[in-house]
């Protein structure tokens, strides 16, 4: 029982950092994330005094340097423009929150479970936030005493959610949500196909993939965005689970492994099939988070409404300066497009989204040197990152934050530089 509710608390925890919502009754400048962040700040202070100094890891030091250029650059946009629009000129602050927030769910999960937080523990937690924010979706969209709550503690879009009919979570909504479903599901896969104890272990393989399911049926209703993530995770699992052993022969444990995801994955189908076909609302959510793939059965044209709209908003600008070092200018409002690419461009020119570029890059590819493993989950990383800037502009810092932190505890065991500040002398 203990540990069942050290398992919900920390799911919420983990979703209150990786989902940030507003609360009615606390200022808008506070959300979970800085409580989050907040509570990572006092781990932090707490573990360099009993530690008798502060270890900051090369990479997070050199993540931080690269964000607080980006951030010096977009100042320096802004001022020229003359705008004041601090959407990424405060960036470097946004690079500390998350830095912090994922601090303090690393170390209130190794606090309550009582063992490092590594990656088949955060991911484990990451899944369930997901998983929790998506059955809560569906039990906000069709209890009305439960979304009336909801709405009546949350400051947030529930308006134009409503309007458009749209599924939203406790703060999991629209392009935001579909972005951090799939990058939560790119790392699911990896733990998937590579983690030993998800091989060796029925229960923890089956309720892996059927959260797996979860967020790719319903995060693709809340987001459409999901279903990137959802094919990177697909390929990822394809790659490993089809690559043979040197020699070309398969053990027993693999052809094991092989029958039960199929015999899973076959459950699953079925019971997907039997839902759409007895449940209008449930055949409501699927025709809309895989819309493509329906006219595509049907009309023979892979499209959406929404990338309809999307292909009429590559708009850039018409001046060599506005290319080189941007506008200032941030958003549909200010220059009629959502695209991702454009509004880098408009807002810190070419210079500005190349010193982003190189942030996500190094903060992606440097995972692979402190994981087994996870080179193609870093290359995943950088194409899921890079394809969701065509369609709105963000990032996915959340998981390379918190899966540095994960990582710092075993810098010196890799042979990785550290910087140690010690603690002044009383």
């Amino acid at each position: 029982m203990r540990k069942v509710f050290a398992t919900a608390v920390m799911t919420l925890f983990t979703s209150a950092y990786l989902f940030p919502i507003s609360f009615t009754f606390l200022p808008n400048a506070v959300n979970s994330k800085i409580m989050v962040a907040v509570f990572g700040i006092l781990a932090f202070a707490f573990n360099g005094i009993r530690n008798r100094g502060l270890k900051i890891s090369e990479p997070t030091l050199f993540s931080g340097l690269l964000a607080a250029v980006f951030s010096a650059w977009c100042l320096f946009s802004v001022t020229e423009g003359n705008t004041y629009d601090m959407t990424y000129a405060s960036y470097f602050v946004s690079f500390l929150t998350w830095m912090f927030g994922a601090y303090g769910v690393c170390a209130a999960l190794s606090l309550v479970f009582n063992k490092e937080a590594d990656m088949d523990l955060i991911v484990r937690f990451l899944a369930l936030a997901c998983v929790f924010q998506c059955i809560m979706a569906v039990v906000i969209d069709n209890n009305a005493a439960v979304s009336g709550w909801v709405d009546r503690f949350l400051d947030d879009k529930l308006d134009f959610y409503k309007r458009g009919h749209r599924l939203y979570g406790i703060g999991a909504a629209l392009d935001p949500a579909g972005i951090r479903f799939s990058a939560v599901l790119v790392v699911m896969a990896h733990v998937f196909a590579t983690s030993e104890e998800v091989h060796s272990n029925n229960l923890y393989q089956t309720s892996l993939l059927l959260g797996y399911t979860v967020i790719v049926i319903i995060g693709a209703v809340i987001s459409r965005t999901t279903l990137v993530g959802a094919s990177l995770g697909l390929a990822y699992m394809v790659i490993y689970l089809f690559r043979l052993r040197k020699g070309g022969f398969a053990t027993i444990g693999m052809i094991q492994f092989f029958f039960w995801f199929f015999a899973l994955l076959a459950v699953i189908i079925v019971a997907l099939i039997y839902f759409y076909r007895s449940s209008v609302t449930f055949q409501g959510y699927v025709r809309f988070g895989f819309e493509a793939f329906f006219n595509w059965v049907e009309t023979g044209e892979f499209r959406t409404s929404s990338t309809d709209t999307l292909n009429t908003m590559w708009i850039w600008p018409a001046d060599w300066k506005t290319w080189l070092i941007g506008r200032g200018t941030f958003g549909i409002y200010d220059n009629g497009t959502d695209i991702g690419y454009c509004n880098f461009v408009f807002y810190c020119g070419l210079v500005g989204m190349i010193i982003f570029s190189i942030y996500f890059l190094y903060c992606h590819l440097v995972l692979n040197r402190k994981f087994n493993n996870f080179l193609v989950p870093s290359l995943f990383l950088i194409v899921l990152t890079f394809t969701v800037w065509v369609k709105v502009t963000t990032d996915i810092f959340f998981l390379d934050a918190i899966l540095l932190c994960a990582a710092s505890e075993k810098v010196t065991e890799r042979n990785d530089p550290v910087v140690v500040v010690p603690r002044e002398p009383v």
